[in-house]
């Protein structure tokens, strides 16, 4: 069913590949502090900025379900990632401690409210008997490559810059903004591939 309902494989792709590539920032989030905002990790103001962060996503994932709840949802993840985007490029820029702290409240609004109303379309699509197991490989993809991103964020900051890092993950962001063309099928649009599929099961089988 994931490959062969399109909208459901285009979530699921920018899902794998969005933490993969554009997330390290928060893993290298610690090194960007002290090298190039000029703030101790162990500061409040270090503190302040990792919570700016925190509650934009707090204000953006309340938002989608209340005052946004009328609003195309393909329409605000695509904004939400080409602001994203902005956000990330600009903290990745940075040089000391001005503007650090509204630039990151920015990249957390962005960022939760791409992810949460992603969810919400992945969610609209399958049928009741396919949600959980679509929801499973959104987890593998959500929760699982931010760890991988990291690691291998690592030896490429050693080679170039965390800078350069960052500008490559706000790069593959802008990319999947246009990738991520979520309003184009409808709810049960298949590739021919999926009609063949679901001609193929016999009668009453999910």
């Amino acid at each position: 069913m994931a490959r062969h309902q399109l909208v459901v494989r285009r979530v699921l792709i920018t899902i794998f590949t969005f933490p993969l590539i554009s997330l390290n920032f928060i893993g290298q989030l610690p090194g960007v502090a002290e090298r190039d905002l000029r703030i101790d990790e162990r500061s409040s103001a270090y503190g302040a900025l990792y919570a700016c962060s925190g509650i934009g996503a707090v204000i953006d994932a309340m938002s989608i379900g209340t005052v946004f709840s009328q609003s195309s949802k393909e329409r605000i993840t695509r904004l939400a990632l080409v602001g994203f985007v902005a956000a990330l490029t600009v903290f990745a820029l940075l040089r000391g401690a001005a503007l650090t702290h509204p630039v990151s409240l920015a990249v957390g609004l962005c960022y939760f409210g791409f992810i949460t109303s992603l969810s919400t379309i992945l969610q609209q699509h399958p049928a009741d008997h396919e949600r959980g197991r679509v929801m499973a490989l959104w987890i593998m993809g959500f929760g699982g490559t931010v760890a991988i991103s990291n690691l291998v964020a690592g030896p490429l900051i050693d080679a170039t810059s965390v800078t350069a890092v960052l500008l490559v993950g706000a790069a593959r962001a802008l990319g999947l903004s246009g990738y991520a063309r979520l309003g184009d099928e409808s709810p049960d649009a298949v590739t021919p591939a999926g009609r063949r599929a679901a001609r193929a099961r016999p009668p009453g089988c999910p």
